[in-house]
């Protein structure tokens, strides 16, 4: 896998320049993608002209709207089109959000790419326009991308560790007092009765209700199975959200981009699916134990 970066001045350098890497693909035997919003997507459909036919267009209009579900989204995409090639490009145009919260969030989801694809023969070029670009998220950019395109590809010499990227930008979990306590046990079953009332009681719509069962029955599962048990939990609301908070009496992990990375085989998938179905998951120690903070 390679994971890329191209920042452009003008929207036919970008056009001309990300025409002819796709061109390149094709005449290799490559799937080609655009990912782009409606307007770059018919932007890219002109300046490639007839090629258009052979490239597979992704609106993402619904990608990034939280970094796990973009990244099982191009993981699946990704998946879907190596049944038809021996390699896949994409040219992949970076959505990121008004305020330096939300950058931090996207760049860790840069970090994350570069391990949630790296089993994969991809070759990813995200793209950024240079005169919408503050200093902070350029220099975001250099760290998350191995290779930048200017006049010619070139290694980025700011390159860091993804797991360090993240690690430094991950928020720390802030101390939640207001949250109403309860016990299980060991027994799951008791569990999702319990949150399942607690859901109700909170009015939480029955999709997201079902949503929040799901995601807390898997961080409950791992708590009883890996956790050595469960010795707290935790539920209520904060700014409007319903967060469940498991915790367990176990020593926890210290992986920052656990449950970002698409299961394989032997990989466990309860944090995989608790953070596609939530907005947030939290995970630190707590004087009670390890927990799991998951919001609504």
């Amino acid at each position: 896998m390679r994971h890329d970066a191209f920042v452009y001045d003008s929207d036919e350098d970008y056009a001309v320049r990300t025409a002819g890497f796709l061109r390149e693909g094709l005449d290799a035997g490559e799937c080609c993608v655009v990912a782009h919003n409606r307007a770059g997507l018919a932007m890219m459909r002109d300046a490639l002209g007839p090629d258009a036919d052979r490239m597979v267009f992704v609106d993402l209009s619904w990608t990034y709207t939280r970094p796990a579900r973009a990244v099982a989204a191009y993981h699946g995409t990704f998946v879907r089109l190596l049944r038809q090639a021996p390699s896949v490009r994409a040219v992949a145009e970076f959505q990121f959000g008004p305020t330096f919260d939300d950058w931090d969030e996207w760049q860790s989801y840069e970090a994350i790419t570069n391990l949630a694809y790296d089993h994969l023969p991809v070759w990813v070029v995200c793209t950024y326009p240079a005169n919408r670009l503050p200093d902070a998220v350029l220099d975001g950019v250099l760290r998350t991308h191995n290779e930048v395109l200017a006049d010619r590809w070139a290694p980025s010499d700011r390159f860091e560790d993804p797991r360090d990227v993240v690690r430094t930008l991950m928020r720390e979990p802030q101390p939640l007092p207001g949250l109403r306590s309860w016990y299980v046990g060991q027994d799951l079953e008791r569990f999702r009765e319990q949150l399942a009332g607690d859901l109700a009681a909170e009015a939480v719509p029955g999709a997201k209700a079902l949503e929040m069962l799901v995601a807390a029955t898997e961080v409950a599962t791992n708590a009883v199975r890996h956790g050595g048990g469960i010795e707290e939990v935790r539920v209520g609301r904060v700014d409007g959200r319903f967060i469940c908070e498991v915790i367990d009496r176990g020593a926890g992990f210290d992986d920052p981009v656990a449950g970002y990375l698409v299961p394989r085989p032997g990989r466990g998938t309860g944090l995989w699916v608790a953070r596609q179905l939530t907005w947030r998951v939290e995970s630190f120690h707590s004087p009670r134990g390890f927990a799991v903070r998951m919001w609504l």
